[in-house]
């Protein structure tokens, strides 16, 4: 039985492919032997043991000495790893995972897999394709006068052909995969182990090295290569598919086995629950919520109990440690492989974060921001990769890895969003001084909601007041919620004061209203929590009172507690503390919606910047005309509380700064020494801080901006956006027709009543598509998406890390990179891996490796 902890699994597969009769090696000699007709050959006769040395059985009995009886295995990692790729296939240290390279220039020999891994090594590759790298521009090489480089077209004119970033060369794939070791002979390798970039002979008439290398005939190395490359993918000449046919039933029972467990783990991974349990044996109370949920399964339909389980072959039951990995690794491909069509051949912006897990491993989260198809902005979670350290070089070289395996250009890229650490925004060595090196429009911009945090926390630093105000918060509230007897208490308060203003009248009653609530305490990293915090305690400030002060009473108590509720009751009791906290929560009502609209997913960097401006205007007005109310909402607030307020025109008295001349009266304290100084001191760091963005990039990008009936349209502004920060992304030609489209664009959409009250230029896009105005104004279109595309803020990849907590527990601790990486993919990225076919995942399963039983009729 499987599942047991420990044990291996029993879920063996035997290997047997029905390869074409074997062609000679291009050197081989032709003598008049191999060019006789040969004689008809038995079915015994392919399993005949023959001299290694130049016949065509030799080919296909070694062919399927290496396929034949290969023992199961770890799944296969489809991704790169954390470490530089392998020139020589292995196994990772474990010796359990098989690393796959896709870079045919870097990966190692078919022959250089051990025996037993070579043909899943092939359905592998297979499965995932040749790999045809397109590039705007690739680059050049050959004689100065006339170089020459790589054309994407012959992708589709040769599709067997694969090219290779790291060394500007083609490939054959069909012979990288079934062709032996080369026997020395001069260009026997070119297509599988050097490459192939002589440019000038290829297409050049019948000398064509392409069509030199596939051969005139079908006895050419090339067509034996391409007949077992098409037999495998094809699934069709296998021997045991001709000697023995399933039954539609069984095949049917078979990939309802498999649908249950499929099922399984997509539930799991979606509820980021865990999979095994600490004991999965039969006598287990607890086999853990896998085991656990197929038999919940099983008990609410007979036909599911009859297939799964005790009741399944004991070679397949499918339900091992290693087959759901295996399954959670192919769900995890296909979502990352449904990302990456949907990025398709579109512009994209990088935006990274990294952050230590539950075992202090630091990960690096990879979330890619591109504009689909349809105008809509998304930032999709591609990737998660374990690095040794911080350093630019190394996040350089991991992100340069991970982009290559998912077949991202790093010349598309034309956007970063990092936080503000050094190692991140260095001008010179940071990472995005690295990525603009190699790709000069890629542009660097600061996490706007990193920035707004960095401002609100300057500035409550700067007034003394407000420094100390969010301490005495901070003691305020410790002291009630850190106890739960404390915590009860305070509920209870709560309730009694609620009941005493319903029946005063004070309060309405109705579904939904007067929750219980309680105190929120503040983190140092998200500034919103402080504006939940005091508007918490202004909720709940009677109640508060109520409890400090028993805890002050209560004689049973020590001496350190009751003088704690002493001391916070003398300040809550205090005129300046109740002031200062409703100061407080005007100021950060305004920059609290600022903080949630940059996080926004579909927030695009002009409206962003056009939000800034709004709560800059805000909060000037709230200096210009806010102070009477805020007086009036601070009297009557101390009038309910019981707390008395001094008289507004009496001589203030500082015990620190007081001088005898100092006729300073009560209200200029609390207007302009705390007030107007406070948000003074926001406004100067709200504009200190995003003055960096108002670069002549973004300035030209509001040019696009819809809002006001388009009245921010300009095109010449327009023209220079594109000709001088985004040259590479049109031709002369094209820059030269923007203009005349943006001159029939100013008389027709700005006019036009399916373009007004549009917002953003993210609606602006989106509206382009769907009235089909996209076609006459493609120039203008794809300069709106690379508007669209550059980075707001680095919410996503922080949610990424939230989840990941979720993920990785205490509990599980110790799990592999590859597993984290594969239940986030799906945990985060749901509205698409809900999408994937249940009979899909069987097939790519199925295709992986021969099974022990049959999934196809």
């Amino acid at each position: 039985m499987d599942g047991s902890p420990g044990s291996p699994s029993p879920e063996t597969d035997e290997i047997v492919v029905n390869l074409p009769t074997a062609a000679p090696e291009p050197c081989a000699q032709q003598t008049n032997e191999t060019k006789a007709k040969p004689k008809r050959k038995t079915l015994f006769s392919f399993y005949k043991k023959v001299p290694t040395e130049g016949g065509r059985e030799d080919g296909l009995v070694d062919q399927i000495s290496q396929l034949d009886e290969t023992p199961v295995a770890a799944p296969i990692v489809l991704h790169d790893e954390a470490t530089p790729a392998p020139k020589v296939p292995k196994l990772n240290s474990d010796g359990s995972v098989l690393i796959v390279e896709r870079d045919p220039g870097l990966r190692g020999q078919i022959w250089d897999y051990p025996v037993n891994e070579q043909d899943r090594a092939r359905r592998i590759y297979v499965m995932l394709g040749p790999y045809q790298f397109v590039k705007d521009k690739y680059p050049y090489s050959g004689p100065k006068l006339h170089p020459r480089c790589f054309q994407a077209h012959w992708f589709k004119e040769f599709s067997w052909l694969e090219y290779s970033p790291a060394k500007d060369a083609v490939f054959c794939f069909p012979c990288y995969l079934f062709s032996k070791k080369p026997c020395g002979r001069a260009g026997s390798d070119a297509f599988t182990m050097k490459g192939f970039k002589s440019w000038k002979k290829v297409k050049s008439g019948k000398d064509c090295a392409f069509l030199s290398h596939m051969g005139s005939d079908s006895n050419s190395a090339h067509s034996y290569n391409m007949t077992c490359y098409n037999n495998l993918k094809n699934q069709l000449g296998h021997i045991d598919n001709m000697m023995e046919k399933r039954t539609t039933l069984e095949v049917k029972r078979n990939r309802l086995r498999l649908r249950v467990t499929i099922d399984t783990i997509r539930w799991l991974a979606f509820q980021a629950c865990a999979f095994r349990g600490h004991d999965e044996s039969k006598d287990s109370k607890n086999q853990g919520n896998f085991l656990e949920m197929v038999k919940l399964l099983a008990e609410y339909d007979d036909e599911v109990k009859a297939v799964v389980l005790g009741n399944a072959p004991g070679n397949a039951k499918y339900t091992s440690p290693t087959i759901q990995k295996e399954i959670l690794d192919i769900m995890a491909c296909k979502v990352q492989k449904l990302i990456r069509d949907e990025i398709g051949d579109a512009k994209f912006c990088l935006i990274v974060d990294e952050s230590r897990d539950e075992s202090r491993r630091e990960q690096m989260a990879l979330v890619v921001r591109f504009v689909d198809k349809d105008g809509f902005i998304r930032e999709r979670f591609l990737d998660i990769v374990h690095v040794h350290d911080t350093s630019s070089a190394t996040l350089k070289e991991e992100l340069s890895s991970l982009l290559s395996h998912h077949g991202l250009d790093v010349q598309n890229i034309r956007g970063q969003g990092y936080d503000g650490a050094s190692n991140m925004r260095g001008e010179w060595n940071g990472l995005q001084a690295k990525f603009m090196a190699e790709c000069p429009y890629a542009y660097y911009v600061h996490c706007f909601a990193h920035q707004l945090q960095l401002a609100l926390v300057a500035a409550s630093k700067e007034v003394a007041e407000v420094q100390n105000f969010f301490d005495h918060l901070t003691f305020v509230v410790n002291s009630v919620v850190s106890s739960s007897k404390r915590n009860d208490d305070l509920h209870a308060n709560q309730v009694a004061e609620m009941e005493h203003l319903i029946e005063l009248g004070e309060l309405e009653t109705g579904s939904g209203a007067n929750q219980i609530g309680t105190l929120k305490r503040s983190g140092d990293t998200r500034w919103s929590s402080h504006y939940d915090s005091v508007c918490s305690l202004i909720k709940l400030y009677k109640p508060t009172y109520l409890v400090l002060k028993d805890i002050a009473n209560t004689s049973s108590n020590t001496p350190t507690i009751r003088g704690k509720a002493a001391g916070a009751i003398r300040l809550m009791m205090t005129f300046e503390f109740v002031f200062i906290l409703h100061v407080v929560k005007e100021i950060m009502g305004v920059t609290d919606l600022l903080c949630k609209k940059l996080q926004h997913k579909s927030q695009d960097i002009v409206n962003a910047m056009d939000d800034v401006a709004t709560t800059k205007r805000l909060i000037q007005d709230l200096r210009d005309q806010g102070w009477t109310k805020l007086i009036n909402d601070v009297t009557s607030f101390c009038s309910k509380q019981g707390i008395v307020v001094p008289n507004m025109g009496d001589r203030y008295v500082d015990f620190i700064r007081s001088r005898e001349d100092d006729e300073t009266t009560v209200e200029h304290h609390y207007k302009y020494d705390i007030f107007t100084v406070a948000i003074d001191q926001q406004l100067q760091e709200l504009n200190s801080r995003f003055s960096e963005q108002a670069t002549e990039l973004l300035i030209l990008c509001t040019s696009l901006d819809p809002s006001d009936s388009f009245s921010s349209f300009n095109i010449d502004n327009v023209c220079s956006l594109a000709s001088k920060f985004y040259p590479a992304d049109f031709t002369e030609q094209e820059r030269a027709n923007l203009r005349c489209q943006l001159r029939h664009y100013e008389l027709d959409v700005p006019s036009n009543p399916r373009f007004q009250n549009l917002t953003s230029v993210a609606d602006l896009c989106r509206r382009l598509v769907e009235t089909k105005k996209v076609d006459d104004y493609h120039l203008i279109d794809r300069l709106i998406r690379l508007v669209l595309t550059l980075p707001v803020s680095t919410a996503t990849t922080e949610r990424a890390f939230s989840a990941m907590k979720l993920v990785k527990t205490r509990l599980r601790n110790k799990m592999e990179d590859g597993f984290l990486r594969d239940c986030l993919v799906l945990y985060i990225e749901k509205e698409i891996a809900i999408k994937i076919t249940t009979d899909s995942i069987i097939d790519d399963f199925n295709a992986v490796k021969e099974r022990a039983v049959r999934f196809k009729d």
